[in-house]
């Protein structure tokens, strides 16, 4: 089936009507003016993401002359008196193909017109909608029958048929403890789980389930949870038609932790046998331990944030590593020193690659919008997943690639943070503690940049090492040489504060805000294209190591004024502290530092080299193209980044650039490539 990529406008016009309500409408006029684009644009993309809203479970609503806004149908609905029969629910596309294939995967045949009846539609309409069903069965390796007096139906491999089932119902999120499917308002797919699951226990399967992981202290999530209560639900419900699933080959873990998570499925299978015996039975075990890793709940943690040294930990550890370091050559900064990162890469990597190993294909709900919102950044951490994968033997799919783009992305935000530099103060203040911690707060809710690192008394100033302090804010007179003193009162009037933000902004500019540069701005394509000219170009120069390999193309940028010699120096120092990690495909290096070692602006260099030199004995082939680069943010570089990956992968570019005799025939080739 083909779905088509909702853009990345339409995903922001969704993520803006979620935000709406019926006492707060937003016009077209207001969405057209937020989008940059006309009121016929909105209302076009409105009605194109018509089914998104349905699938999402809500209703948009207009009122003329008041706006637009999104509501849910149990709001909208549940006070007339139709409610009950659902009669003003209206089925989405994809609510319809999940609705046929829950009716094509029970236990009896069903006829089309029978089955338009029941989602509502015509005969046409359900005929047009199975050719789309067929290609869903298709790829999750199931089969489409059809047979005149018999009807239509579906089939498949036991697991493949649950893993369908599962994959549908667990779209949604209920609070399962409370679970009560003739109580509760539904709709849509949410009704047929409700009809799917009318004899089984499901409130007591997730109480049982919920109480099984706090035992074992397992982290999770909503979604996580849910998928896998799902599962057993699922599989209850099966073993309950008397489909079982068959001898196989037993999974083989490649990590210790694989006994933990085979102790966790039997934990579960021995308390889920009250419904069903046959759970407990070693390939209905190896169901639930193939559900686990699907469901993202893998084993209790081993990983706590110390990262203890023992094998398992270790592994995790190097994997996260080794993700890093292909990332990093990408990212323009070096970021093995996020603790958190690293910890968070390895309590998921482990698992990912179980998935991996065993076939196991994970679903994420959210990888459309890190697709649309992070491409950038999903691109980077697609390509380190290739990377790991040929070294691990095994290929990660994009969904997992989406959550460990989610890792990579709030690591960027935690850097930029990081790099949010403010003015250290030391605030005095002998009028009592009451009095200092208001004056102390004032101050912090008013001017942001301000960082105050204690509090002292009048007596205790003597003491304090003021090595690390911008500015002294007090509210007595101090005779202090060497250090900005600003003088306050102890209860600050509107009047104060005012001048006090103008001061401290004043000195903040001065003291912290970096000069101008004559840097590229954000808002322009820095593409190497319009980078890379001839005077950023060195061709066929010897060196006798790749040391001087790297000082030699960081001298073009310190001359084009974009770094200085401290980023070159950096530049060497993190290959010697991490390794070659710059080498970003056979025989092509692309060093770089940190953007506060003395980045300028986005820049980039290259030289070709006479004799190609090993950066270390490990290296299959030795490098003879270098690309150096430099940027001043986490995105400036993003467009040069991608403009790079299309040069690293194109080894018939690669080849011609090694012939070509001048740097103009170089410029000229590149922005041809690139056009």
């Amino acid at each position: 089936m083909i779905y088509i990529i909702t853009n990345e406008r339409r995903q922001k016009l969704l993520k803006i009507l979620k935000t709406t309500f019926d006492d707060a409408p937003i016009t077209i006029f207001k969405l057209s003016t937020l989008l940059q684009v006309s009121a016929r644009t909105i209302r076009y993309d409105l009605n194109f993401l018509k089914d998104d809203i349905t699938a999402e479970g809500f209703v948009l609503h207009k009122k003329s002359r008041k706006g637009i806004w999104l509501e849910q149908p149990l709001t909208a609905i549940k006070t007339t008196t139709a409610s009950s029969n659902n009669d003003d629910y209206i089925l989405s596309h994809k609510e319809r193909y999940d609705m046929i294939i829950v009716a094509l995967l029970d236990e009896t045949n069903v006829a089309i017109d029978d089955l338009a009846n029941h989602i509502k539609v015509s005969r046409n309409t359900l005929l047009s909608d199975l050719k789309n069903v067929q290609q869903i069965l298709i790829k999750r390796n199931l089969q489409y029958n059809s047979k005149r007096g018999l009807g239509i139906w579906a089939q498949g491999k036991e697991q493949d048929v649950r893993d369908m089932l599962i994959h549908i119902f667990s779209k949604y999120l209920y609070d399962f403890r409370k679970f009560n499917a003739k109580k509760e308002y539904f709709w849509g797919i949410q009704k047929v789980f409700c009809q799917y699951t009318a004899k089984l226990p499901v409130q007591k399967t997730a109480i049982h389930f919920l109480s099984i992981i706090k035992e074992k202290n397992i982290v999770e999530n909503d979604t996580s949870t849910n998928r896998m209560i799902c599962a057993l639900i699922v599989q209850i419900k099966r073993l309950q038609q008397n489909h079982l699933i068959p001898e196989g080959q037993p999974i083989d873990f490649l990590s210790d932790e694989g006994e933990q998570l085979k102790e966790l499925s039997r934990t579960i299978a021995d308390e889920m046998k009250i419904y069903d015996s046959r759970i407990n039975t070693p390939t209905e075990i190896e169901f639930i331990m193939k559900e686990l890793l699907h469901s993202r709940i893998y084993f209790p943690n081993t990983l706590p944030k110390q990262i203890l040294p023992n094998d398992s930990s270790l592994k995790a550890i190097s994997m996260a590593k080794d993700f890093i370091k292909y990332v990093q050559v990408w990212l323009g900064d070096i970021y093995m020193d996020d603790d958190e990162l690293i910890y968070n890469l390895a309590v998921h990597l482990q698992p990912a690659i179980e998935r991996a190993h065993c076939g196991i294909v994970l679903t994420n709900p959210l990888l459309l919008q890190i697709r649309t919102q992070y491409s950038d950044l999903f691109m980077i951490a697609r390509r380190a997943a290739m990377q790991l994968g040929k070294k691990m033997h095994i290929k990660l799919s994009e969904d997992e690639i989406g959550y460990l783009t989610i890792h990579l992305g709030a690591a960027v935000e935690r850097h930029k943070i990081r790099r949010t530099k403010k003015l250290s103060v030391l605030l005095v203040c002998g009028n009592g503690v009451g009095t200092a911690n208001l004056l102390s707060n004032t101050l912090k809710s008013r001017i942001p940049y301000i960082y105050i690192k204690e509090i002292l008394s009048l007596y205790k100033l003597d003491e304090q090492n003021l090595s690390d302090i911008d500015i002294i804010i007090s509210t007595v007179s101090l005779d202090i040489t060497g250090k900005a003193v600003l003088r306050v009162s102890p209860i600050l009037t509107e009047a104060e504060i005012s001048v006090i933000e103008g001061q401290l902004n004043y000195f903040y500019n001065k003291k912290i805000t970096p000069k101008p540069v004559n840097a590229i701005s954000s808002s322009q394509k820095n593409g190497l294209a319009s980078l890379l000219t001839k005077n950023m170009i060195a061709l066929d120069v010897a060196v006798p190591d790749w040391q001087a390999a790297i000082r030699a193309v960081g001298a073009l940028l310190v001359r084009a004024d974009a770094v200085t010699e401290e980023y070159v120096n950096k530049m060497v120092q993190c290959i010697n502290d991490i390794g070659p990690y710059i080498i970003v495909c056979p025989g092509v290096a692309m060093p770089h530092a940190r953007y506060d070692d003395g980045a300028k602006k986005v820049a980039v260099s290259f030289i070709r080299l006479k004799k190609a030199v090993y950066f270390d004995a490990d290296c299959q082939k030795p490098v003879d193209l270098i690309f150096a680069f430099s940027t001043i943010n986490e995105k400036d570089h993003l467009h040069l980044i991608t403009d790079l990956w299309k040069v690293f992968t194109n080894k018939s570019f690669l080849s011609k650039l090694r012939k070509y005799n001048t740097e103009d025939e170089i410029c000229r080739f590149i922005k041809k490539f690139l056009q």
